[in-house]
């Protein structure tokens, strides 16, 4: 496996890292694991948390 190139979440067929799309299933950001959208959606929640708290 190249090292651009990552295993779909649902096919597990190559892809490219940052795809939108899988080309061989059409899966929605083929590349994402659960690791990283965990750490985006706390990040998220937390940076929404300051905001909220600076502004009240």
């Amino acid at each position: 496996m190249e090292t651009n190139k990552l295993p779909c979440r649902y096919c597990k067929l190559p892809v490219e890292k940052g795809d939108r799309r899988c080309p061989h299933c059409g899966t929605l950001n083929p590349s994402m694991d659960v690791k990283r959208s965990l750490i985006w959606t706390v990040s998220v929640i937390a940076v929404i948390y300051l905001l909220l708290y600076l502004f009240q």
